[in-house]
């Protein structure tokens, strides 16, 4: 089962008709990494700047020569070996150079908002959505992976504090003063957040005020043009999912002509063609759909003209690159062509169903995306039974124990785990001088690294979706009217 399909609850409605030109996801690679279990089970914590491990050996072995109490060093005795000495220095000099009296110790100060020589505090901004799904107290759940980190050391030296903010999704100016409070109340270093995209509320943390915001929710286009960097989420890419699942049929597609089709126009065409020829794959036309949901009569006729195009060049696949496969589908249907292959990174029920596609029509219609989590708790994967654990054990929430299959408290609870890995992975690599830009960079230079629920995260000035998608490939089941893993 698709590892987020409980999300499509809460914006099927707000958002169909965006669904019908696309997804907002942008064609970044996302480097494959295997990454080690959750940094959230086991927080990262970096020591000041110090001498080499082996500097520190050698400082510990080497002896002292029997000078004066004041310069009382280890001398060589010609031989390249270090010599005992028979004389005894003061308890104060008696250290060898390089050992662990010259580790270099920086003094922690305040060097951004929210940040102090002592504490870094946090927002955590949650849309509180419970009135459409069963997704368990979000906002619980970030406690116990702050008091894990605080109780490994902190990020290096500083002790990590939370101020929480949580409003209903139906009230609709109450993310507005939660953002006013955390930013300017509280002046937070950066925020931690489930906040719908495409709403508006992401704009005023990242716009206006300028903060960082690590999101557990989709994103929007214009969200993400309007954060200058400053907006990112765990989720992988509809389209990054795509490109892995892709890798998966690499064998099937050695040969075949393929058509490329999507409303998109971030150029993620381009890079599919580019892969598939890679492939070994004849792209017989990139087709643009140029009319999205605003006009669905000429939108129609549109893909009409399309597929009768497509029937003359007689592909092997067609590859659907965004979220606009309900109006290919319809227009395959209206054509008599549903036993194409078809592939899609569009695995959600119920927005195709909402968008008049009937998925029991397309025998060969595969959709990309990632493992439920129930597959990767069950198989104990990517730390999500560890960061579970931590949490479970302070709120008694019972999270991964579900025999049902995936559940939506496991999901949320997963995306949780995810972005606090991010802050501690990009925190603790920026170093005792933790500003906002120093944070990003962080980001950017770190490469791969581990993150709850996926085989590693990056992040890089293009990349805002962190975690690097798992491929795994998915077909509708018409008795359980789900995807289901092929």
């Amino acid at each position: 089962m698709r590892r987020r399909n409980w999300l499509a609850l809460v914006v099927v409605v707000v958002l169909l008709a965006a669904a019908c030109g696309g997804d907002s996801d942008g064609p970044s690679s996302e480097p494959a990494g295997a990454g080690e279990p959750t940094a959230a089970s086991e927080p990262t914590t970096a020591a000041p700047d110090r001498d080499s491990a082996d500097e520190e050996d050698a400082g510990d072995s080497a002896a002292t020569d029997g000078g004066s109490e004041e310069s009382d060093t280890s001398q060589s005795d010609g031989s390249g070996e270090a010599s005992d000495s028979a004389g005894g220095g003061s308890e104060e000099d008696d250290t060898a150079q390089g050992g662990e009296d010259d580790e270099v110790v920086v003094e922690l100060t305040a060097t951004a908002r929210g940040v102090t020589a002592d504490t870094i505090t946090l927002g955590v901004a949650i849309t509180d959505v419970t009135v459409f799904a069963e997704v368990g107290d979000i906002l619980a759940r970030y406690q116990p992976l702050v008091d894990a980190t605080n109780a490994a050391g902190g990020i290096n030296g500083r002790q990590v504090e939370i101020i929480t903010e949580q409003w209903d999704i139906l009230d609709e100016t109450a993310y507005e003063a939660a953002c006013v409070v955390l930013n300017e109340d509280h002046e937070v270093f950066l925020v931690l957040g489930f906040l719908i995209s495409g709403w508006g509320n992401l704009l005023c943390y990242v716009d206006i005020y300028e903060t960082i915001v690590i999101n557990t929710a989709d994103l929007a286009l214009e969200d993400v043009d309007a954060s200058q960097g400053r907006l990112m989420t765990t989720r992988p890419s509809q389209f990054g999912s795509l490109l892995a699942g892709l890798e998966l049929l690499r064998p099937e597609f050695d040969g075949a002509k393929v058509i490329i089709y999507g409303g998109s126009t971030d150029g993620r065409h381009e890079v599919a063609a580019d892969l598939l020829r890679g492939f070994g794959a004849e792209v017989l036309e990139i087709t643009q759909q140029q009319i999205g949901g605003e006009d669905l009569i000429a939108a129609e006729a549109e893909i009409d003209i399309s597929v009768e195009r497509w029937r003359t060049l007689g592909p092997d696949w067609i590859v659907n690159v965004d979220g606009a496969v309900a109006g290919s589908l319809n227009g395959l249907e209206r054509a008599g062509l549903t036993d194409w292959n078809i592939v899609t990174p569009a695995n959600d029920v119920a927005t195709n169903i909402a968008l008049g596609a009937d998925l029991s029509l397309f025998p060969n219609l595969i959709a990309t995306g990632e493992p439920g989590v129930d597959e990767l708790i069950a198989e104990g994967l990517y730390g999500i039974p560890e960061c579970f654990e931590i949490i479970n054990e302070a709120t008694g929430q019972g999270l991964g124990t579900s025999t049902e299959g995936e559940d939506a408290e496991s999901g949320t609870a997963m995306e949780v785990c995810a972005a606090w890995d991010i802050f501690v992975a990009l925190a603790t690599a920026a170093g005792p001088e933790l500003t906002p830009e120093s944070f990003l960079q962080a980001g950017y230079d770190l490469g791969t690294f581990p993150m709850t629920g996926s085989p590693s995260g990056s992040l890089a000035p293009d990349k805002p979706w962190v975690s690097n998608a798992q491929p795994a490939l998915f077909v509708y089941d018409a008795e359980l009217d789900a995807f289901v893993s092929r």
